[in-house]
Parts: C-alpha cells; structure tokens; sequence
C-alpha cells in the first residue's frame, strides 16, 4: 500500500472532523450553567484572521470561543503582529452572535498595558449591550439566563495588565489553569493550592500534548486526547471548560462530543451556608478540589468519593453512585466543625510540672528543665541548652503512619545562626525515621529525615512566637503555621515511621536544644484546621477530654451481654431448624447479601467498621491496632490456628528490642480488644504462642465470607457468585492500606475475584444481562487493568448496546494503555481482538 503524505491525510481528517463537529453543534443544551460546559478556543490571528472558513466554523459551532493577543501601535489597539484593528475584531465577533440568538461566546484577550484602553474601545463598540461580567466570588448563572438576557460574550483577560475591569474576568481570579505541554502535577505547593478554589479550568496548549504519534494526527490517537481531559477532570474537580487548541480547530471536533458522553457528578461542599475553599479526597486520582466539584462517570462502574477538610466532619461521609441508581442533579455536602479537643493526644500547660492533661497521672524523666514566670505568659518552662524532656513513644501521641498536628508557644533566649534550635524530636537517624520540629539558622523547619520542609521566614530570639507543624498523609502535605498564619508546605510527603521515644527541646541524637522557653504544647491525631490553629495562635483553651473508659465499661458490658444473651438465642434456634440441610450448603442467600450495615467491618474498598449499633467506628481502629487486626485476621483464616507471636513481632514491630516490643504488642492488643467489645460475634484470643481471631454470627465481614465461598471445592452456583460479586464490588481489598506483608494475600483475592467474576459473566453474556457484564468488567478493571477478558467485556457488552464509538475508545485507550506498560504495541486491532476473545466466551 502506497503511504499518503502527511499533508493530504491531514486535510482528510480535517473534512471528517469538521463535518463530525457541525452534526455535534446540532444540538444544544441549555440545562447548565458555564462551569458544565467545554468550549474549544481557537487562536484568531494574522495566520487565520481573513480565512472565512475558519468565521463559518465558529459560526456553527456553539460550543467554541476565541483567542486573541492585542497591542498598542501608534495609540489605537491591533491584533498582535496585524494591520487589524481591535475595534473591527469586535464587529466580527457582534456578528456571530447577531446571527445565532443562542450563541454563548467566552473570548480570552492576551494583554500586557493599561486594561483601561480595552474596557473603553469595547465600551464603544455594538457588544457593549452584550457583554456578561460575573463579580469575583458569585456563582456563573445559567445559560438560558444568560441568553434570555442576551448576555452572550465573556471577556476573559490574560498577561501583565494594570489596573481593574468592569468587563473584563482576569482568568487567575477565575480558573485553574494547567499546560498539555507541561508534565503533570502529582502535587500543589502551598501557594499554588489557592487557585484550586476556581470553578472553572483552562487548558493550555492542547494541540501540543505529546501523544507519542509517529508524526501525524489519526482518530485512533483520540484516547489520548479524551484520557488527558478525564485525567484532569477527575484530578482537579472540575471539568476542562475552555481548551486552547492554537489554529487546529477543526481537528478537534470529536473533544466535546466525546467529554459529554460521560455523566458527571457535581456538588458542593459547604460550612456555614459557604463553599470550603479546599477540599481533599481519600481518592488517589484525585488531588485536590476547591468547595465545588464536578467528577466525570461512566455508567456501570461503581465510584465512590470520600471528601475530607481539615477541621471538619462530612456529611455525608462518602458518595456512592452506581450505575442502577439516579443521579441527583447536584450533591450538597456539609462540612461540620470538629471540636478542637477532637482526637488531641498530648496536652501540656507546664503550670509547674510536666504532665500530659490527657492521660494524667504519667510521670515524665528528664534534665536541666525548670519552671519559671514569665511576664506575658505565666509559668511557662524553661529548657536551656542541653536540657530535655523524655515525652515517651511516639505511637501514644499518634504521630507513626498517620496525620498530626502540634501546637506551641515558644520564645528563643538564643538562635543558632547555623545550627539548629529543637522544639520537640527524636534521636533516629534515617528515611522518615528521625522526628525534628526545629528552627533551622532561624528558620522554621519540618523534618523527617531527608523528607522535609523548611520556611522562608526568620524567627528573632527573645519573642514570643506560636508554632504550629501540620502533616497530612492523605495528600503528604507538611505545613508550617507562625502566629496563625501559614508560612508554607509541600506536598508528597511520606509520613513519619519513626519508633524512638520523643524528647521535648531537644532532637537529632542531642545535636540540637531549645534554648528558651515554651508553654502550652498540643499534640493531635489528626490534621488541623486552618481556622483551629489560627485559634490557637489567640491563646483558645484547649479542654483535653480525660480518658474514661473505666468508669462507664460495666454498664457498656451488662447491655453487650444481654444482647449477646438475645443473639446466642435467636443463632440456636437458627442452627435446630436448619441442621439437616446439606453438609457442603456452605452459606444461605440470606448469610452471603448481608444488608444490615451494623457489627460489620468490610475489607473490600476502604478499611470500614461499623459496631452493633450502627456507628461507623473506622477513625478508632490507628494504623497500629487495624495492622495486627488484619494481620490476625488474615493468618487465622489461613492456618486455622492464628497468627504466631514471633511472626507478629517480626513483622509489626521490626527492629525493635524484645523488651519493648512485648510492651508494644500488649499496648496494642489491648486496644483492640477495646474496640472489639463494641461488636457482637467476634474475640481475640490467647493461646500457646499465637493470637486467633475468634468469629460467628451476627458478626459480618465480606473478606472472610468471600474467602470462604472460594474455598468450595464444586465451584459456586449462580446465586453464590451474584452474593461474591455483592461481596467484592465495593472496590478493591483493603484499598489505600499498604504493607508489604499484604502483598501475598492481596494477590491471591485479586486472582480469585478475577476467575470468580468471569465465571458470573459467561452466565450474564447467556442471559444477555449487559449492566451486570459492564460492573462485572469495571470490577475487574479495578484489579488489573490490563486485563484483555474484562476489555473484551466491556466492548462486547458496548456494541450490544449499539454504542460502536464508545467500545473504540473503550479498546483503543486499552492499547494505549498496553503499550505504555508493556513497550510495544498491542498485537490485535479491534476487529481481530473481536473475533479472538468471542470464541473463547463461547
């Protein structure tokens, strides 16, 4: 076959394409507002400016706006490097929207001078009657609004201009904007996580993105395109509302027709009657959104969205959509205030001793310290040089593997101009390991050991400061507050693993002391809030909530018992009528679809523990006690007999003396034994050298009752693999939970979910039953995304639905995705990869 040069394969695709994007522009809708749509912008120029093809094109197209660069020459406004008047730019453009009374046009103005002079020409121009301008911090009004109004162009200016506009938006007031030609962000610093709070988003450059093509432009590179806006979307929390496509307009048609085949979900999140200006996820494709968001769905998959801020409880907790249900229009989350004494682990006010107000009565060890008056403040405590406080290990504060805050005053009598001045700190040395909350030469400093932070701002010696050190482990973020106010952070951070015993004033192996005075040191569990430390900062009494769960534990027990009375009952009677079924009936419908989402804890998806009650208890369950629950958990229902002591100890508590880490366990183990109290069915029990986890109805757990179906020897009926998937379709097991020694068994319930699903599709493919095929995929996807049965699944069930284009993309973004990982392309195209994968679903 003989090669078509790259210029007539272009102009080809440019016919198909533009003909593709005048049957989309057909259609249009008025259902939403600005923030829900996707314009492509196309440069105007003097490359471009007198092509009539291009003015018919944005004439027909509503879903495209303009671009534009303006320069001062002789004091008249032109088009960048044109003889073309800016004042006759306007009359085209009143044009457009002249012949099409339902035309909404955005118009992005590159700038660098007096914005005045623009405000004043388009002022005098015919547009002026036209023109929508949306002050900084109101919400964009729909688009019947705007065209009911005949409000129909949006300025938007861009560049180093002066002054305000009454007409103009400036875009860094209004959207978030990110480069295709940029490599993408895993993380924000902490000044460039403001912009996040923009409803819309910009995308730079799009006809850049590096596509790895062999040089020309092919529809089967369209997953490239369509993947990078998705990506996007998802990450930021806001669909890509204006993407700048240079002068290759017509080559992108299939853009907005592709982004709104997906559903998307939007909503608000919101504290006081106002958006938060940021929100975190616990999703890990997510970064980071403002109070707004928008997240793009394909019907069939499940997705669940678990928002989180600083400070504040969300309700509810999580979305969850799948494809049977109907989407609500928008979702409206509430952001309520923690009290600030929530999950605070250490608190000391120094009033003459050193005594943690949380768990009072703990004795403290250490040298050199005295309590002294201070002026301002009160008793406060002294630590000079070399002096410190043992304040015991680190796990009693919860600073290991999790999120944490800590609080202080502090004044610096001296400040090492290069050295370091310790607030608080251990003495390990590597990775993560070695705590130091330090003035570095007189700077601010967050270290992890080779993980760190550290601030621009200098302290002076013999003031009063307060300091407070923020980390994040969803997100990584270490942040520093000065007196309220953040000073910066970075995000990506691992978190702190250290086990050395923490040491107030001092830090790294007694390298480095206070040397002044500090009073009212906290220390949280959890993430503070912006406004919480700025409370702090004001000198806000902190009440720690004494540990009391002695004196209410008889009570708790007589009603645990005599609802364990009810249950032992009711199971009897349970086991008298059913005994003379059959041996290997391993489980009823009833025992495998538990709906009843109480005394449960569920592995698949997130970590999630519900107690006989009804309340879910997750945040309870450290990182500490939730990795010997499962490691218990795991190796009973592996062995039979439990997991051994030494294993344990081994693994949970590597490196650490023999002394400590019996002291550690039964620190731990009696914790757990706490929670497990709250639930009925399940114990922790002792026996010669391992620790068994003892279970039984009402007690639910979807890993344990998933593990037990895969161990039937016959296989599973049609009604037990409906149950597994029931079981599973929460999301992959224990996401978000990483330790290496779950390595093992995580791959043997990903292979098992993946052979027990397929095994439910081949009956679905019979029964043609193409929702439960496409969650079946979805699913599976989750596991391994390359997986060619859950791809071919997927397509299949797509084509069945008359949706060809869409099982394309669907294979297309496969290979993509294949080559990338593997480095070298995929070996069947559509069609073969059809005809190879249906006989073996036959």
């Amino acid at each position: 076959m003989t090669k078509r040069k790259y210029g007539t394969n272009f102009k080809l695709l440019k016919i198909n394409l533009t003909c593709l994007l005048l049957v989309v522009s057909s259609f249009t809708s008025f259902s939403g507002n600005i923030a829900d749509k996707t314009f492509l912008i196309s440069a105007v120029n003097s490359q471009n400016f007198n092509n009539e093809s291009l003015w018919e094109l944005l004439q027909k197209n509503n879903n495209s706006g303009i671009g534009i660069e303006v320069a001062i020459k002789s004091g008249d406004l032109f088009l960048k490097n044109t003889p073309v008047k800016f004042s006759y730019f306007l009359e085209k453009l009143n044009s457009l929207i002249q012949n099409d009374a339902s035309k909404i046009i955005p118009v992005f103005i590159q700038f660098d001078d007096n914005i005045h002079l623009l405000d004043s020409v388009i002022n005098a121009s015919q547009l002026a009657s036209h023109i929508f301008y949306l002050p900084q911090g109101e919400a964009w009004p729909s688009e019947e609004y705007l065209i009911q109004a005949n409000r129909r162009v949006i300025f938007f200016a861009r560049g180093n201009f002066n002054k305000t506009s009454r007409i103009l938006h400036p875009v860094k007031n209004y959207a978030l904007v990110i480069s295709a030609e940029e490599p993408a962000k895993n993380s924000f610093t902490n000044t460039e996580i403001e912009v996040v709070s923009q409803e819309l988003m910009v995308v730079d450059n799009f006809e850049k993105l590096n596509t790895k093509s062999s040089g020309r432009l092919s529809m089967t590179l369209v997953p490239d395109y369509i993947n990078f806006l998705l990506e996007n979307w998802k990450k930021y929390g806001k669909r890509p509302n204006f993407v700048f496509v240079g002068n290759e307009i017509s080559y992108f048609g299939f853009i907005v027709d592709q982004l709104n085949s997906f559903t998307w979900i939007k909503g608000t999140v919101k504290n006081a009657g106002k958006n938060l200006e940021k929100v975190f996820w616990r999703n890990p494709e997510i970064l980071v959104t403002g109070g707004h968001f928008s997240f793009p769905y394909r019907g069939g998959e499940e997705l669940i969205l678990t928002p989180f801020a600083p400070g504040f409880k969300m309700t509810p907790e999580q979305i969850i959509v799948t494809g049977e249900m109907t989407i609500p229009e928008n979702y409206q989350i509430l952001a309520n205030p923690l009290n600030i004494s929530d999950n605070l682990t250490g608190s000391f006010d120094f009033d003459g001793l050193v005594m943690n107000n949380v768990s009072p009565g703990k004795t403290f060890e250490g040298n050199s310290y005295s309590f002294v008056q201070d002026i301002k403040r009160g008793s406060v405590l002294r630590l000079p040089e070399n002096a410190s406080i043992n304040l015991g290990n680190p796990e009693q504060y919860g600073f290991r593997n999790s999120s944490f805050t800590v609080s202080c005053f502090v004044k610096f009598t001296d400040i090492l101009e290069f050295g370091d001045n310790a607030i608080i700190g251990n003495y390990e040395s590597g990775y993560r390991r070695g705590l130091h909350l330090i003035l570095r030469s007189g700077h601010p400093y967050f270290g992890l050991w080779a993980n760190d932070y550290i601030s621009n701002e200098k302290l002076e010696p013999n003031t009063w400061y307060h300091l407070a050190w923020r980390y994040i482990i969803e997100t990584g973020e270490q942040s520093i507050f000065l007196n309220g106010r953040f000073i910066g952070g970075s995000n990506g951070h691992p978190p702190f693993s250290g086990t050395g015993d923490i040491h107030l004033g001092s830090a790294l192996s007694s390298g480095a002391s206070l040397r002044g005075y500090i009073d009212n040191l906290f220390i949280w569990n959890r993430p503070l809030g912006n406004d919480e430390i700025n409370r702090l900062s004001l000198d806000e009494n902190v009440h720690p909530v004494k540990k009391a769960i002695q004196k209410s534990f008889f009570t708790h027990n007589i009603v645990y018992f005599l609802i364990a009375i009810l249950i032992i009952a009711s199971v009897a009677v349970w086991i008298f009528v059913f005994r003379k079924r059959k041996k290997k009936q391993y489980f009823t419908q009833a025992e495998m679809q538990v709906k009843d989402l109480k005394n449960c804890i569920e592995l698949f998806g997130e970590f999630k523990a519900v107690d006989n009650s009804g309340e879910e208890i997750t945040e309870l369950f450290t990182p500490k006690v939730k990795e010997l629950f499962l490691f218990t958990l795991i190796y009973t229902l592996k062995s039979g007999i439990g997991a051994g002591i030494n294993e344990i100890n081994e693994v949970l508590w590597p490196g650490i003396p023999a002394d400590k880490v019996a002291n550690n366990r039964s620190v731990t183990l009696n914790k757990l034994r706490k929670l497990l109290v709250r639930f009925d069915g399940i114990e922790i029990i002792s026996t010669i050298g391992y620790l068994q986890m003892k279970m039984k109805a009402p007690f639910y757990c979807d890993f344990v009752s998933a593990y037990k179906l895969c161990q039937i020897p016959e296989g599973l009926s049609k009604p037990q693999l409906v149950s597994f998937f029931e079981m599973v379709r929460r999301g992959r097991f224990l996401k978000g939970t990483h330790w290496p020694w779950l390595d093992d068994i995580r791959g043997y319930t990903g292979n098992q979910v993946i052979d027990t699903l397929l095994n439910l599709a081949t009956i679905y493919q019979k029964e043609m039953n193409l929702t439960g095929i496409e969650k079946i995929a979805q699913r599976i996807l989750d596991y391994d995304d390359l997986n060619e049965e859950a791809i071919y699944l997927q397509v299949w069930a797509l084509q069945k639905a008359n949706n060809l284009n869409l099982a394309k993309f669907s294979f297309n973004s496969f290979t993509k995705k294949y080559e990338t990982n593997m480095g070298e392309p995929y070996p069947l195209n559509f069609q073969q990869f059809n005809q190879h994968f249906e006989k073996g679903f036959k």
